[in-house]
């Protein structure tokens, strides 16, 4: 289907309350429209008077064409991050579709989400813009005129996470390490994307509420309110009444009006930690949220909220639905785009020491101490082959202990007994006993990959890859 998508000119298409014949829509229709059908934007929420009389004039006049009002609700028509964060969803519903962008109409901010969505989107789209018959050759006819780029292979989200480390700097309340790079770099993807729920997926300790909070951050609802809510810890009448709210009287002791944390989050975010504990009850009220995108608060009626939801467990949930104790819908609803956190194992010990380091310096300011804390050789070996059943949480706990009881040097007595006693719940997937066995040879062999590899019974390329991907040095 061939379709043409332009924002309403909220200046240029009407003069004195009326559409203009001459306006930059009207002499699009009347000139140079060929698809099939045309999608008129406007950044209300609904109910915008100017883009229904524009859309009712051309659909009088053109009565054989396809002509629609879409509102996007977008606060700030000069915000491109805005912008791009709620024309990217649409254009990707239409991505079968030819799509002919008409770029004259909108603010410059408007323009330019054209041009990154037409370079980074990988959609059959192509641009033009007109030229006013007064400036061209013939003088009594507009000129329509197609815009050529040379699409990117860089994602525009690329862009905006450049201009953002430049303006705000480093975040020191985590550390991204190159094995969870990929993680945040797809997070950061999915933060440009508003209208899309996220399942954080990975065992305890790892770090889902971090990932929560960086898409967030680097949300457009990033100055919106960020709220987390830990499913497991509450009863259904409690975590109903938490999530939606209640009316006075409502139930026993409810003894006033009281909102709850979706209202409070709306135009935010709500990060919802254990989803997979939830009961079939509370399954199918945050089913309703979800589809209906309104709360239904205890004793009162129903109020839209415009909430994104990230929500996060340690289980696995296509498992929970086979066994019917989990809603497919509502697993498909979370899951539109899902992210998996490794384990501080899988990461691998480069990660680890690195880890280490992290916290070392984090602890110091935070605890106030006056020095850094230093480890002996036996220590960092022992933290490097401990297997963290705890994952990052365990490891930060870890050095937090360490600068409790030392001032200055640490070592290898000072330690908790468990971390150097060979763990009895090592994980029983191939990849770690893989791991540990080639750790176990390079060490037999002093770090020398050539007769690890004749070792195990390996090609020596097979070795690195394989060291590679487990983040192993020789």
């Amino acid at each position: 289907m061939k379709t043409l998508i332009s924002w309403v000119a909220q200046n240029n298409d009407f003069e004195n309350g009326e559409v203009l014949s001459t306006g930059p829509t009207s002499i699009f229709h009347k000139y140079f429209f060929k698809g099939d059908r045309h999608f008129i934007l406007s950044t209300r929420k609904g109910d915008d008077t100017r883009t229904e009389l524009l859309v009712n004039y051309l659909r009088i006049n053109y009565p054989e064409r396809i002509i629609e009002s879409v509102y996007l609700d977008i606060h700030d028509p000069i915000n491109h991050r805005e912008i791009q964060s709620k024309v990217t969803p649409f254009l990707a519903s239409l991505k079968d579709d030819q799509i002919a962008l008409f770029v004259s109409p909108g603010t410059p901010a408007m323009q330019v989400v054209w041009y990154l969505s037409h370079m980074s989107m990988n959609l059959n789209t192509t641009l033009y813009q007109t030229r006013e018959a007064k400036h061209t050759a013939s003088k009594d006819k507009p000129e329509i005129i197609k815009i050529d780029f040379a699409k990117s292979s860089l994602p525009v989200t690329a862009l905006y996470h450049q201009e953002e480390i430049k303006r705000v700097g480093p975040n020191e309340d985590y550390k991204i390490t190159p094995a969870i790079e990929n993680v945040y770099s797809n997070a950061e993807k999915v933060a440009q994307t508003d209208d899309v729920t996220v399942l954080i997926l990975g065992e305890s300790g790892t770090g889902k509420e971090n990932l929560a909070k960086y898409i967030h951050k680097n949300s457009i609802r990033k100055e919106k309110p960020y709220i987390t809510v830990n499913c497991s810890a509450f009863n259904d009448q409690l975590l109903e009444s938490r999530l939606f709210g209640y009316k006075k009287g409502a139930f026993t002791g409810a003894d006033k009006d009281t909102i709850g944390l979706f209202e409070m989050a709306d135009e935010g975010t709500i990060f919802l930690d254990e989803i997979g504990d939830i009961s079939p009850y509370m399954q199918q009220s945050l089913l309703r949220v979800l589809q209906e995108k309104e709360i239904m608060p205890l004793g009162g009626k129903p109020k839209k909220v415009d909430v994104r939801i990230i929500a996060a467990t340690n289980q696995n949930l296509v498992k929970l639905c086979e066994e019917k104790h989990f809603r497919w819908d509502l697993y498909y609803r979370l899951s539109v785009v899902e992210l998996d956190v490794p384990t501080l194992m899988q990461r691998g010990k480069t990660d680890i020491k690195t880890m280490i380091d992290f916290f070392l310096m984090q602890k110091k300011k935070q605890l106030k101490k006056n020095k850094k804390l230093v480890l002996d050789k036996e220590v960092v070996e022992i933290l490097l082959n401990y297997t963290y059943p705890g994952n990052i949480r365990e490891l930060e706990n870890i050095i937090s202990r360490l600068y409790v009881f030392n001032d200055e040097i640490v070592s290898a007595e000072v330690l908790p007994k468990r971390l150097s006693q060979e763990p009895v719940n090592k994980p029983m997937n191939w990849d770690f006993v893989e791991k540990e066995h080639i750790e176990k040879v390079l060490k037999h062999f002093n770090g020398n990959k050539r007769q690890t590899a004749l070792a195990i019974g390996w090609a020596i390329n097979t070795l690195n890859a394989k060291m590679e991907k487990y983040g192993l040095e020789s």
